[in-house]
């Protein structure tokens, strides 16, 4: 395995930001089987917030780049 992708996601914003996403992606699917216009609105909200607050967690120092010096 490659030394650039050893810790690959081991960051609060990854973590966050893909948390979001899944739970987004999860309330559109629920919206497509329901059929659910509102619904699927607000996964997209969802899957919007979960972009935007991985990059500002990152931004803040909460991302891989922040926890270099951290010790594992």
């Amino acid at each position: 395995m490659s030394d650039e992708h050893e810790s690959h996601g081991h960051s609060v914003a990854a973590w966050v930001s893909v948390t979001l996403l899944i739970i987004g992606f999860g309330l559109g699917s629920l919206a497509v089987a329901l059929l659910n216009v509102p619904l699927a609105i607000g996964g997209v909200i969802v899957c919007i917030i979960g972009l935007v607050a991985g990059k500002v967690l990152a931004a803040r120092g909460y991302g891989l780049a922040g926890q270099q010096g951290a010790g594992h």
